[in-house]
């Protein structure tokens, strides 16, 4: 069979490659989704939910999410246990024959096959194959999801845990000098999920350089070093205790100076990411030619005419990134489809600051109107305007009004989309008397090489864990110093290694000379101004007991984003939430890297996130690609009756999306492009004006039976964690848009009806669409549990499940049917 279309074929059914193939189908091109394996979602598919009271945004449940969104879509033909047989060229495209004996002739090709685990067989001190105690992340990713662990440790209840990092990463032997970008991230929610469901272990995590990048990956190391033990030095081997059965890993003892052996009852092996071996079988085919490590994500990469490349394919990455990954390669073909739309969106670019100008001139130059709040130089299509004082910002997308105090004058700025992107303030040098003398880091790097100082040393981590723009500046400016023939030393807690070439910086740095030291906290570290500098005393982190002095002519030190009152100004007008560490943007990962709860609100910069150049210019990339290819617009099954509405606003006040508007009549009403059909206004309209046309309570209790114990799932999680059970006849499921639609009305309904229980599961905290819905349902349950007289509390219950827990979903059927047999 021939398909023969303006087709567009994605090779891997990943997190990038369904990411990829929504937004192409969305906008009417017809897509070829082909997969190696049996089902979607790539390696992610595999991996456990890492919440633990609360959701720890690793995004995995969003390869469920995806699959079901990408396997129901009209335009997408997804071909599973299928790859690519032989790839010709045609006059404007290509023709692909896959293994299944069909022919495809797309007009271009997305590469999304992803990545392949480091076997850690190839590194045979680790014991990984001779002992079964010695796990990778992988094999705990799959106990943690079939609920295993415990057994596996024998129902230990203090078992002590070993994870060791960097195992396939940033070895040089191994010519994998690279970071993988994750494993320390995944390390960590590892580690916070087992002391979670088991408290009293004793964990302890060795590593290089904790990379502590990505929204709250910070918050949560910091929290965890008062829980377990965050050691640095990869241990060198494993060994058996031939008494006991029992791993004794040997590691650098600071203290001794020695090799000692610690003992444990697992080791787990953080192995990294290696290039994908589909994308080492189809390269050829492809005329691609990846670098050295098999990835894209360096100069001396190529792709083809017509081909793309996202996600793990072009270089290691977590699931928001391969996500963000997926949609601007779909933009970037659909432009050259000619897809483009002829009219695009006009922004507000929030912000006064280098980022929000280089933010403002891209959006200018790809075609998007553009006013920003700062003080730059207009250009075609790009307005600068200092905006005084303002006011407050209403409605959502394609309708924002914006109101503002300019000159003693109220004003009122109309657009389409706002970018989030103030600037935020700064700890230097200058806010510490005792630091006179000691420069800024970015400062330091404009002095010209013949005025440089001879002795110069760089501070990292001292007024705050290093960004990864402070860091890598660091690196670069302390390599170019000393290639000048200045004596450099750096002095860090860690050094970040981000990026495709990071680990490789670091290593050419060592081998020019530049000395690095290591240090546990700034209280560790002694500056004192002398005549001709600065002498710096510090507890050396290697060489416990050990101080180390030091001279330099001159400190430098970079500066650190902290939120202020810009921060805070933006996040209250755009009516958004903050991180815990005072940024703005909810890590919700249904929303990021970019976007909000509040459709056309999107954020960018260092305001909202860790982020450096690179990054910056992947998260415009990602805000275009949504800006110009938004999809059709969904029917959210929400309709206000006009006849019942008392005009109470409560709607008004309750929408976690700002998708509900006073009209010309000044009566609510709904638009349907920013309504994520959540149905919590329709749980608490106090008029019951607004109106299900799929969820109402009579049509969801209509469709049970007496006796039967109904589950109202989220359709988003627990219903899709229900997809692969068999359910047993007195169980009931209905999938509901949102936990929040599930309100007491619609429990009470079910009970009159004859349910013999309810469970109402959704989400996990900090994880629903609609940022709060968990929350709002787990109040409505304890209302019926709490305050309803003449209903046991055992009638109604709440359960967090995500899409990927369906053996836990399995565990909360079976714990319900045993109770019931109980009564």
């Amino acid at each position: 069979m021939t398909h023969s279309s303006d087709s567009v074929l994605v090779l891997g059914g990943g997190i990038a490659g369904m990411a990829a193939a929504q937004t192409l189908g969305d906008s009417d091109v017809q897509v070829h989704l082909v997969e190696a394996a049996d089902h979607l979602g790539g390696n992610a598919a595999s991996w456990a939910c890492m919440a633990t009271d609360e959701c720890r945004q690793c995004g995995a449940c969003l390869a469920d999410d995806m699959a079901h969104q990408t396997g129901c879509h009209k335009n997408i033909s997804v071909h599973l246990n299928t790859s690519l047989d032989r790839l010709e060229k045609t006059g404007n495209g290509f023709a692909a024959r896959l293994t299944s004996g069909e022919t495809v002739t797309p007009g271009r090709i997305i590469l999304a096959t992803g990545f392949t685990p480091f076997d850690p067989s190839v590194l045979s001190s680790l014991q990984f194959d001779n002992q079964d105690k010695v796990i990778t992340t992988a094999g705990l990713n799959q106990m943690l999801k079939t609920e295993t662990l415990t057994d596996f440790l024998g129902n230990a209840a203090q078992p002590k845990i070993a994870f060791i990092q960097c195992v396939g990463s940033r070895n040089r032997k191994l010519d994998r000098d690279f970071c993988s970008q994750v494993c320390c991230k995944i390390s960590l929610r590892h580690s916070d999920k087992l002391l979670h469901l088991l408290p009293d272990a004793d964990i302890t995590l060795y590593h290089m350089d904790l990379q502590t990048i990505g929204k709250e990956t910070r918050c949560l190391a910091a929290d965890l070093s008062t829980r377990m033990t965050l050691a640095q030095g990869v241990p060198a081997e494993i060994l058996t205790d031939p008494d006991t059965g029992r791993l004794r890993v040997i590691v650098e003892d600071p203290d001794a100076g020695t090799r000692v052996a610690r003992t444990f009852d697992l080791v787990v092996l953080s192995i990294g990411m290696s290039p994908s071996e589909e994308l080492n079988r189809l390269a050829g085919q492809l005329n691609v030619r990846p670098n050295h490590w098999g990835f894209f994500n360096t100069p001396d990469a190529s792709l083809a005419d017509g081909i793309h490349v996202a996600g793990c394919a072009a270089g290691p990455k977590d699931i928001l990134g391969s996500r963000q990954e997926g949609w601007t390669a779909a933009a970037a073909v659909l432009k050259e489809l000619g897809h483009d739309p002829a009219q695009k969106a006009d922004v507000l670019v929030w912000g006064d600051g280098h980022k929000a100008d280089a933010i403002a001139r891209t959006l200018a130059e790809n075609g998007h109107t553009t006013v920003c709040f700062g003080r730059g130089t207009a250009s075609d299509r790009l307005t600068f305007m200092d905006p005084g004082r303002i006011l407050s910002v209403d409605g959502t997308a394609g309708r924002f009004t914006v109101r503002y105090e300019q000159d003693g004058g109220r004003n009122t700025l109309t657009c389409r989309a706002i970018i989030a992107a103030p600037e935020p303030e700064y700890r230097t040098v200058a806010d510490q008397a005792a630091l006179s003398g000691a420069l800024d880091l970015t400062v330091f790097a404009s002095i010209p090489a013949g005025k440089l100082p001879e002795q110069i040393a760089f501070l990292l981590d001292y007024f705050a864990p290093e960004t990864k723009t402070g860091s890598r500046l660091a690196l670069n400016t302390a390599l170019e110093a000393r290639n000048t023939g200045r004596k450099i030393t750096v002095i860090m807690n860690k050094m970040l290694v981000h990026g495709a070439l990071g680990q490789q910086m670091y290593d050419q740095a060592r081998k020019a000379g530049v000395k690095f030291l290591r240090y546990n906290a700034p209280e560790d570290i002694l500056i004192r101004k002398t005549d001709t500098g600065f002498s710096l005393t510090l507890d050396e982190a290697t060489l416990p007991g050990t101080s180390v002095t030091l001279h330099c002519d001159q400190l430098v030190i970079p500066k650190v984003p902290v939120p202020g009152p810009g921060i805070d100004n933006a996040a209250r007008l755009l009516k958004q939430e903050k991180d815990r560490e005072g940024f703005l943007q909810s890590p919700n990962v249904r929303h990021r890297l970019t976007q909000s709860p509040r459709k056309g609100i999107y954020f960018a910069g260092p305001a909202h996130d860790d982020v450096d150049d690179t990054d910056l210019s992947a998260e415009l990339d990602g805000i275009m690609a949504d800006l110009d290819f938004p999809g059709p617009a969904q029917n959210a099954g929400v309709e206000i009756n006009q006849k019942k509405c008392a005009q109470c606003l409560t709607c008004l006040r309750i929408c976690p999306h700002q998708a509900i508007f006073l009209n010309e009549k000044d009566r609510p009403e709904i638009v349907p492009n920013a309504c994520f059909g959540c149905h919590l206004c329709v749980v608490n309209c106090p008029a019951l004006a607004i109106e299900s046309t799929s969820s109402a309570p009579d049509q969801v209790a209509a469709q049970i039976e007496k006796g039967q114990t109904v589950i109202l799932a989220c359709q988003r999680s627990a219903a899709l964690a229900a997809g692969s059970l068999a359910l047993p006849d007195p169980i009931r499921l209905i999938s509901v848009p949102c936990a929040s639609s599930a309100g007491v009305n619609l429990m009470l309904k079910l009970l009159v009806n004859g349910a013999a229980k309810v469970i109402v599961a959704g989400c996990h905290d900090g994880n629903c669409r609609s940022m709060n819905g968990s929350t709002k349902a787990r109040k409505e349950v304890s209302r019926v549990q709490t305050t309803l007289p003449g209903i046991p509390p055992d009638k109604v219950s709440w359960h967090s499940v995500a899409a990927n827990e369906t053996q836990k979903l399995a565990r909360i059927i079976s714990d319900t049917r045993i109770s019931s047999k109980d009564l």
